[in-house]
């Protein structure tokens, strides 16, 4: 049997939805009862009878920072899918980044550790990768580097990704991914949902910068791949295509009928509109839509290269086009 983590999130759901179709025994963990309205809707762009494929799942509740729930919830069980993760830039939130993509993860291997015969499929992040030296695509053997300008979300990342690695060293069988950007369904009801509403009313700017996009569909099935196959410890970058942040915003605004972004946010720009989103944050409570360190993630530029997952397994990857363009109708639809 298959054990889902962060079975709720838009990764983890897709993943599920995938498993089921292959008539896979599976069991997801999830927190609250709610979210699975979430799994629900993404089942739901697939198949007219989302809920018989959702009783298909052997649903556990409970959380990857009890460890003894974890282990638990892991008997009878050979193959995990750590997709459990908080992704933010707000400072604030640097405990629950700690504990959930640090020390949730730690519990998660050690839950495996401790039964024989368990393969861990581990989703990290390119945030954990290193940045070129050469001026070619980041790639696998790029180090990661600590430095100021790191976001605290890649710092649990990498923390997160030692855990694995800590695992490895221990006797883990595991393989780890490092998803680029990814879109899908149902991206925009997650962090991508200001993004959305903002070209809807009609955004004018855009961000500077470049990155590695892929569909969660193709990042679904290299992870099913990957741990179906031999190969371990060793870890894969899944991105499709680089793409300027200009040509995937371009390609929303298109789908949506919306006038594309023709000016470029400049230092200033982004300066105060940094500013204004700590003021906004205070006054109401909200967190803030963009930082400091997220508007610098979006102006970057950074290519990442796909070579070695290509050379160990067979990828067709969907057009990051053709990605945005079924993203953004199946939300127009609901």
């Amino acid at each position: 049997m298959i054990f889902v983590t962060g079975a709720t999130g838009f990764l983890g759901s897709h993943l599920l939805h995938d498993l089921v179709v292959l008539e896979r025994p599976v069991r997801a963990l999830y927190r609250n009862k709610e979210k699975l309205d979430f799994v629900r809707r993404i089942f739901s762009y697939y198949h007219a009878d989302a809920d018989r494929l959702m009783n298909r799942i052997d649903w556990v509740q409970g959380d990857i920072l009890d460890y003894y729930n974890l282990v638990e919830c892991m008997k009878g069980i050979n193959q995990v899918y750590h997709c459990a993760g908080v992704v933010s830039f707000n400072n604030k939130d640097k405990r629950k980044l700690f504990d959930i993509n640090v020390l949730g993860t730690a519990n998660v291997v050690n839950a495996c550790l401790a039964q024989s015969g368990i393969r861990l499929c581990h989703v990290s992040s390119i945030a954990t990768l290193g940045d070129s030296q050469d001026g070619n695509p980041v790639d696998e053997n790029n180090l990661w580097n600590h430095g100021s300008t790191v976001s605290p979300y890649a710092f649990s990342k990498f923390r997160g990704e030692m855990e694995v690695w800590r695992g490895i060293f221990e006797g883990l069988n595991a393989v780890i991914v490092n998803p680029s950007v990814i879109i899908g369904p149902g991206i925009w009801f997650k962090s991508g949902s200001d993004l959305y509403r903002q070209i809807r009313k009609g955004l004018k700017y855009y961000p500077a910068g470049t990155s590695g996009f892929v569909d969660v569909r193709d990042v679904v099935h290299v992870m099913i791949t990957l741990a179906d196959s031999e190969i371990s410890q060793e870890r894969f970058i899944i991105s499709a295509e680089n793409r300027t942040h200009r040509e995937i915003i371009n390609c929303i605004a298109e789908s949506m009928h919306q006038p594309i972004p023709v000016r470029t946010l400049t230092p200033v720009q982004i300066s105060l509109i940094c500013q204004f989103e700590k003021l906004r944050s205070l006054l109401t409570g909200k967190p803030p839509r963009v930082s400091k360190t997220s508007m610098q993630s979006a102006n970057a530029i950074t290519a990442y290269s796909n070579r070695k997952l290509m050379d160990a397994i067979s990828v067709n990857f969907i057009p990051i086009k053709e990605s945005v363009t079924f993203s953004s109708r199946m939300i127009e639809l609901l």
